[in-house]
Order: C-alpha cells, then sequence, then structure tokens
C-alpha cells in the first residue's frame, strides 16, 4: 500500500490487536449453531431482496402465545463490511429473545464485491422489507431498535439517518441505537489495511460517515466501547459524540474487561454487563 499509515492501522486493525481472532469467530460460530438448534421456531434466510446475501434470521421473541405482535430489533454483525456473516452471530440473539424481543438478524453483500454505499442500501432494504411485512411476521414496528457492531454499529448509525432523510415506510421508526465498538467517520480508516479492500478516500468518506449526517428527532443512542480497545474506537466514539450529543438522547460507556470481540460476545449472555446495559436501553425504549 502506498499510503499505508501504521499509526491508524494499529488503532483500527482488530485483527492485528487480536490475534486469536480466528478462533474466536470460530467459538461464535459452535455457539450460534447451538443457540440455532435450540429455536426450531426460528425463521432462517428469509429473502429481502434478490441477491444471495440479501438474506435475514428472525428469531421471534420468548414471549406469552397471547400476545399477538412483538417489538423488534434488528442486529447488525460486523467484520468491516468485508467479512463475517449472520451465521456467526445468532448467539447474541438469545438474551434479546430471552427478553421478550423479536430479533432480526441480517446480512448484507460485502465489500470489494460492492461498496459500502451498497451496503447501506443493503440495510435501508431489509428494514422496509420487515416494516412492510410487519403483520405477517407479527412484529411491532413502531419503535425500532438496532444493535450494531463495529462495522455494523456504522450501518445501524447511517439506517437512522437515511429514516430522517426522506418519507418513507420507516420514517420514524427508528427509536433507539446500540453502538457497539463503532466506526463513524470513516476518513481515519484511509492509509489501513483494510481499505485495500474498501476503496475509501475522503469525498466518499464524509459522504459515508454519520459524523457528517444527521440522526432524526427523538433517536435514543448508546455508544459503547470495550475497555481493552485499541485507541481507534475510543475516538471514534468520541467523534460521533461531538456531532450527535446535543442531537440525540446520548449515553456512553467504556465497558471494563473487553475488547473489541469480548464485548460483543457478553450480549449473547443474560447475566454479562454488557447484555444488561443493552437490555436495560431497550426496555426504556419500550416503557418510554
Amino acid at each position: 500500500m502506498s499510503d499505508f499509515n501504521e499509526l491508524r492501522d494499529r488503532a483500527y486493525n482488530v485483527r492485528r490487536a487480536i490475534p486469536e481472532h480466528l478462533q474466536i469467530f470460530q467459538s461464535w460460530r459452535q455457539l450460534s449453531d447451538d443457540y440455532l438448534a435450540s429455536r426450531d421456531d426460528a425463521l432462517i434466510d428469509l429473502a429481502y431482496g434478490d441477491d444471495a446475501r440479501h438474506r435475514l434470521d428472525l428469531f421471534p421473541g420468548n414471549s406469552s402465545a397471547s400476545v399477538h405482535k412483538t417489538p423488534l430489533v434488528i442486529v447488525i454483525h460486523g467484520g468491516y463490511w468485508q467479512a463475517l456473516d449472520k451465521a456467526d452471530n445468532r448467539h447474541v440473539c438469545r438474551s434479546l429473545c430471552e427478553a421478550g424481543w423479536t430479533v432480526a438478524l441480517l446480512n448484507y453483500r460485502l465489500c470489494p464485491s460492492v461498496e459500502i454505499s451498497d451496503i447501506i442500501d443493503d440495510v435501508e432494504m431489509a428494514t422496509h422489507w420487515l416494516v412492510d411485512n410487519q403483520y405477517s411476521l407479527h412484529l411491532d414496528c413502531n419503535r425500532i431498535a438496532v444493535i450494531g457492531h463495529s462495522a455494523g454499529a456504522h450501518l445501524a448509525a447511517m439506517l437512522a439517518c437515511r429514516s430522517a432523510q426522506k418519507q418513507t415506510t420507516i420514517s420514524g421508526r427508528i427509536g433507539h441505537l446500540c453502538l457497539v465498538s463503532g466506526v463513524f467517520d470513516l476518513q481515519y480508516l484511509i492509509g489501513t489495511q483494510m481499505n485495500e479492500r474498501l476503496g475509501l478516500t475522503v469525498e466518499k468518506s464524509n459522504a459515508l460517515s454519520p459524523t457528517h449526517s444527521t440522526p432524526p428527532e427523538g433517536l435514543s443512542v448508546d455508544s459503547t466501547v470495550g475497555a481493552f480497545e485499541t485507541v481507534g474506537f475510543f475516538e471514534q466514539q468520541t467523534y460521533l459524540a461531538q456531532v450527535w450529543a446535543d442531537k440525540t438522547d446520548w449515553t456512553q460507556a467504556s465497558v471494563a474487561n473487553t475488547d473489541h470481540l469480548s464485548i460483543w460476545s457478553q450480549i449473547g449472555t443474560p447475566s454479562s454487563v454488557m447484555a444488561e446495559r443493552v437490555l436495560a436501553s431497550l426496555r426504556a425504549l419500550r416503557f418510554d
């Protein structure tokens, strides 16, 4: 890479910072397979578009049979827009479903086959599909929560901004974001190894960054990073807070004893610090 920036790469390169990342991803897949095996009511690989990766899983919330509609939380996995799959992330649904939320776990197209702008379109398309089919799927889509990890947190934030840009079926429906270890000002990825497949320029980065976009009115946001993460993710939380904190109901935290991957792993364990934090914010959305 002619424009390689060593400091930036160290600040944002998760695989470089966590050498055991492959073993962690393998453990996620095993946990996800185990959870899927326990959920014979799950709806797998529902098509929200024409591409093979335009698929989502729906895990119904654990609630009484008398409840006709359950609240919806959309979960968007990470992988720097170029890796991983919803099948690696099904384990995080456990805590959310046990608390009564129906979880839509999204897949989307990946770079470099497409650009980040296309992936933002995919997430918006999936959300429209869920709203359009909410009655047959027994969903309450009046106030949707969105949880995203890493690149997924970026996509969650951009989805909220998209919902405010024009009058569509998702306008006014994105009520809460849980942004976990997100990347929100994409220009800081220029010069990193990841950008070999992303193809970001300053112009593209500005157009695709939540820090350069306006969130919808009434949005609540909880942003978290792991206490043991590399410096870049702390900086990214700060960049978004500088723009969004006075425009949203904003909270943020550094979660003790977690790094970029373990903070996400915790969400699937109901008794964990991170799961309890996420569920508390979701309860506030349901009952405020």
